[in-house]
């Protein structure tokens, strides 16, 4: 994915063995705790199986919290909604929003990948981004469908554990559908260019998270957004905030709950944990 994009999927993206995967856990009231987990979105049949930290934190929680409550988010459901959100205002077309140049790059990949260009000349920059990103990933194997969330939920739906999330569909997608016409096709262009190079730096990013290295898995992270200061602060400075305060109210339930995001909302000084300790929270880091 485009540097940023890839960012997101670490955030909008746990692998093989792991000596010290990216997990903390907080002490709550009344005997219970939040285990937090970052997690990498997109996965491969080869990065199986998952670090068996993954399943002794699982195992531990009374319930399961993620981004989305994916168990109620039907996939008809979220396809419909990202086409409504992502749809051109009435009387414009990609080729009127999008530089000669870039449009062109646009209706080559979008060849290259079977689509054809007229089936998405009414939809804005940042939804095409998203298409042809996940795409290319797919080719090389990384699929959502075998990522760290849906790995979770499978076991928690079997268990019959109670499963919730952090946030709306719709507040992640108006993050992207709010985005300035200029950082769109920014977000699109840079896709285009990097798309071929996406799988290697997902691979990076994993084996940083495998292998515990918090400081490279950290900059590398925010690093991804370096030419998208705005998309930084929305897509996870924002969200980072809003979560909080819930994280709080699971700590003082009694339960014991296992609340899995993308890693990048867990690193850095604008990181969950590092709000939750400036709140009075410590965090342990799990090992």
């Amino acid at each position: 994915m485009t540097r940023a994009l890839l960012g997101s999927l670490v955030a909008l993206l746990p692998l093989l063995a792991a000596a010290d995967p990216a997990a903390w856990r907080l002490a709550g009231r009344n005997g219970g705790e939040v285990a937090l987990l970052g997690s990498i979105h997109v996965l491969r049949d080869s990065d199986y199986p998952l670090p068996a930290t993954v399943d002794a934190l699982y195992a531990r929680a009374d319930d399961l919290v993620m981004e989305l409550d994916l168990d109620d988010l039907d996939a008809s459901v979220l396809q419909s909604g990202l086409l409504a959100a992502s749809v051109l205002p009435p009387g414009k077309t990609l080729r009127d929003v999008l530089d000669p140049e870039v449009y062109r790059l646009t209706e080559q990949h979008v060849g290259a990948a079977g689509l054809p260009i007229a089936a998405l000349e009414r939809v804005e920059p940042w939804f095409i981004a998203i298409v042809l990103l996940d795409e290319g990933l797919r080719r090389q194997g990384f699929r959502a469908d075998l990522g760290l969330e849906q790995y979770v939920l499978g076991k928690a739906r079997k268990d019959r554990k109670a499963i919730a999330g952090l946030e709306s569909l719709q507040a992640q997608v108006a993050i992207f559908d709010g985005l300035s016409a200029p950082t769109q096709q920014a977000l699109l262009e840079q896709t285009l260019r990097e798309i071929d190079s996406a799988d290697r730096t997902l691979e990076e990013l994993a084996d940083a998270w495998r292998d515990g290295r918090l400081d490279e898995l950290t900059d590398q992270l925010i690093g991804e957004f370096d030419d998208f200061p705005g998309l930084y602060d929305s897509l996870i400075t924002d969200r980072n905030r809003r979560w909080v305060p819930e994280i709080e109210r699971l700590l003082g339930d009694g339960r014991r709950h296992l609340v899995i995001v993308g890693a990048v909302h867990l690193v850095g000084k604008d990181g969950v944990i590092e709000l939750l300790r400036a709140r009075g929270h410590p965090a342990e880091r799990v090992k």
